[in-house]
């Protein structure tokens, strides 16, 4: 089974009344993460809006998702017990003998 792994490279700030956010790097962690495409060296990452600014005022990280290969779960050799319903039965309604409900009259025949 293969999941993505986020491995965060750096932290950045919005710049003052412009839609720009400035990232720093440091450039031996992003070098880690380089790959080749048609002989050039390509880093690919993501930048994320964080929930709130850290404690420096970072409102923005960047990451590098890696597809990776994790094991899957193995099945256990012990049968799981089957799970015991949450389900109320329903209740049966007592109706008194002559009493007639309209979901007892077949379709079609009037009871008089």
């Amino acid at each position: 089974m293969k999941t993505f792994e986020k491995n965060y490279i750096g932290k950045g700030t919005q710049v003052a009344n412009l839609s720009i956010v400035k990232f720093s790097f440091k450039l031996s962690e992003i070098a880690k993460h380089a790959h080749v495409f048609n002989g050039e060296d390509y880093i690919t990452f993501e930048v994320a809006k964080l929930k709130n600014p850290d404690s420096f005022g970072h409102g923005y990280t960047a990451y590098v998702n890696k597809l990776v290969e994790t094991p899957e779960p193995q099945a256990s050799l012990v049968e799981d017990a089957p799970k015991k319903s949450t389900r109320k039965p329903k209740k049966i309604q007592h109706i008194p003998e002559g009493k007639i409900i309209p979901d007892m009259i077949p379709t079609g025949e009037l009871p008089f």
